[in-house]
């Protein structure tokens, strides 16, 4: 049987920015170190599924998702495009 432990929220476990410390700009637009971060965390992502053993279907499709992905941050930081917000930096929009 497994320990189930109950947050007091739904949003409980979220990490808080203090503005104090966090490097971007007030209006939401992530700076170059934060579309820097997403590159390369994307591009190593996309070398982690495809080193997985086996080389199944869906380590390559996600490899493929990942590599997309940072493709896509590299275009718009190629054309300097600010990104909406910080969330679709880390890919979760």
């Amino acid at each position: 049987m497994t320990k189930v432990i109950h947050l007091p929220s739904p949003r409980a476990g979220t990490r808080v920015h203090l503005s104090a410390q966090s490097p971007k700009q007030s209006t939401g637009t992530p700076c170059g170190i934060d579309r820097q971060q997403a590159i390369e965390n994307a591009l190593n992502m996309a070398l982690y599924f495809m080193r997985q053993p086996g080389n199944t279907a869906a380590n390559l499709w996600a490899a493929t998702a990942r590599a997309n992905r940072a493709l896509t941050l590299l275009k718009q930081a190629s054309q300097g495009n600010s990104l909406d917000s910080p969330a679709s930096v880390l890919g979760r929009a």
